[in-house]
């Protein structure tokens, strides 16, 4: 071959444009594309693992440093929960510390403010500090640093006993700042208590104080707190509970006690207006609540009871005996009267509306009480002064009856030979009197002059007694 023609050749090699395709490029980006994404999750997840790791780190020296800090404290009680976490700002990320304590009975085993069944006495007290953070990749698994305190002196001499008391609200949680006291329960016969010789301590943020080293006996103990209510509605601003304290064992004393609500009510809602309406002076009003049925006298005034979150349903008249609270007056609940069908129409008793009032203060509403209402003449010659006495079922009205006597009076009203006087009742049957004092059952009153209040339904008996119906149409 000749140099010419080599020489052609090369320089046709030489000016050939042949190279990459475009869909080599965009494959081969994608393939960078693909690796780059997996290198930068990786680094990523690496940092992120290494940064939780620090983080994690950091909650466990804060957890601990809690723990070395309640070690040092002298009074294991003054060592207690702690109502909010407490944050700390470390290296940019804010640390919640929070702690719960419990008391460790010998036998285990944790109740109320250290009590269990067993009744074992208190030995050490079980610190629980959880740290959690902001960012933290497990939500589930905080930082947890635990410890038990002994304390520094016996807690229970073994020949005596202690008295755990807990205080909480309706809804569970717990009530400090509440006084507590005991004193050997008076009229037990044999009864060894002693009178204490330290105040006990007012409750701790868990709702608990402890009765150390108590002579073993019969104790009445009581928690105070003005405007407080216990839940059986008893005494406002205290309660009672009696224990037997044996010797080295825990008695419990458990109260739900929180700053009453105020109810006040409206009677007689289901009539139409009418001036002039008279109500007993004595008249009861049951308050119904799903934990129990309470009476109270009727007063203009609210009355203080335990604020239970489902409210109080009120009824007028003694729904629950004073005396026998497992005798009740059926005949009060309108809900207790059957349906009655007339004609195409069915008539039926509705209980009003329960009413709440949140803790230390007043329903946003007034109790809608509902009673029957009539009209009535009557002679001043009869006596000045009106009476109801109930009375037990009567016949074919369906009244479910009422095995509660309850006598109510309207005072010194009649003051004409011939007036009208218009008289709210509860739901029920009763016997009208006129009389010279508040007790006289001397003139019955006739229902032949009765006239029933635009919603009122009212069934006159025999005897000139008269029912009313709560039952309206549906």
């Amino acid at each position: 071959m000749s140099i010419h023609r080599l020489r052609r050749r090369l320089s046709l090699l030489g000016r050939d444009d042949s190279g990459l395709t475009l869909i080599e490029i965009l494959v081969a980006m994608t393939i960078f594309g693909i690796v780059s994404v997996g290198i930068a999750a990786g680094v990523t997840a690496s940092l992120v693992n290494v940064r939780d790791s620090r983080d994690r780190e950091t909650a466990l020296n804060l957890a601990a440093s809690q723990i070395d800090l309640v070690r040092s404290v002298t009074d294991v009680f003054a060592v207690n929960d702690t109502p909010t976490a407490t944050n700390v700002v470390v290296g940019g990320v804010t640390f919640h510390i929070s702690r719960t304590t419990n008391w460790e009975p010998f036998s285990g085993g944790d109740g109320d403010c250290g009590s269990n069944s067993a009744g074992s006495t208190l030995q050490y007290k079980r610190v629980k500090v959880t740290v959690t953070w902001d960012g933290m990749r497990n939500t589930a698994v905080p930082a947890v640093a635990d410890t038990l305190l002994a304390p520094n002196s016996r807690i229970n001499d073994p020949t005596k006993g202690t008295i755990l008391v807990h205080v909480f609200g309706p809804d569970g949680t717990d009530r400090s700042g509440i006084a507590v006291n005991a004193v050997p329960t008076p009229g037990v016969t044999g009864n060894t208590a002693a009178a204490l010789t330290v105040t006990p301590a007012n409750t701790d943020v868990q709702g608990c104080s402890y009765i150390l080293k108590v002579t073993p006996g019969t104790y009445d103990v009581t928690v105070t707190k003005p405007g407080y209510i216990a839940d059986d509605n008893k005494t406002l601003g205290s309660a009672t509970k009696t224990v037997g304290v044996a010797q080295g064992t825990s008695a419990s004393a458990a109260f739900q006690f929180d700053n009453a609500g105020l109810y006040s009510s409206t009677l007689a809602v289901n009539a139409a207006p009418t001036p002039g309406i008279l109500v007993p002076t004595n008249l009861d009003l049951s308050y119904l609540s799903t934990f129990g049925n309470y009476i109270r006298p009727y007063t203009a005034s609210a009355v203080s009871l335990h604020p239970y979150g489902d409210g109080y349903t009120v009824l007028a008249g003694k729904y629950v005996d004073s005396i026998t609270s497992s005798q009740i007056c059926p005949a009060l609940d309108p809900e207790a009267w059957p349906d009655k069908l007339v004609g195409s129409t069915t008539y039926s008793g509705h209980r009003p509306i329960p009413v709440t009032a949140q803790p230390g203060q007043a329903a946003p509403v007034p109790a809608q009480v509902t009673m029957g209402v009539i009209t009535v003449v009557l002679n001043k010659a009869n006596g000045a002064y009106i009476n109801a006495v109930s009375q037990s079922a009567a016949t074919a009205s369906g009244n479910p009856g009422c095995p509660v006597t309850m006598n109510y009076t309207f005072g010194s009203k009649v003051t004409g030979s011939s007036q009208s006087v218009t008289l709210a009742l509860p739901w029920g049957t009763w016997k009208l009197y006129q009389g010279g004092s508040s007790t006289a059952t001397t003139n019955q009153i006739g229902n032949s002059g009765m006239t029933p209040s635009t919603g009122t339904t009212i069934v006159k008996e025999s005897s000139n007694a008269v029912t009313f119906d709560p039952r309206v149409a549906s």
